[in-house]
């Protein structure tokens, strides 16, 4: 699930009211920020799921998206494939 601040916290998820998955949203979030988005996998099902990004998310749901609250997680914020671990 993919929540925005709490004041702007849509009634349901954001990827649930746009009927896609959050790779999917996410995905469709930076395509729309004019960034490429490189999704990892070596799944056939997930390589057919990430390349189904055509629908366009509304202006609102972008500002709420860019306002997300960055949280720390300590080490589990930070990619193991990065950390030297």
């Amino acid at each position: 699930m993919v929540w925005a601040r709490p004041s702007r916290r849509p009634q349901r998820p954001l990827n649930e009211q746009y009927g896609v998955s959050v790779p999917q949203l996410c995905i469709r979030y930076t395509l729309q920020l004019g960034a490429v988005s490189l999704p990892k996998t070596e799944n056939p099902d997930h390589m057919r799921s990430n390349a189904e990004v055509g629908f366009e998310i509304a202006p609102a749901d972008m500002d709420a998206l860019r306002d997300l609250v960055e949280r720390d997680y300590s080490v589990s914020s930070v990619f193991a494939a990065f950390s030297g671990s």
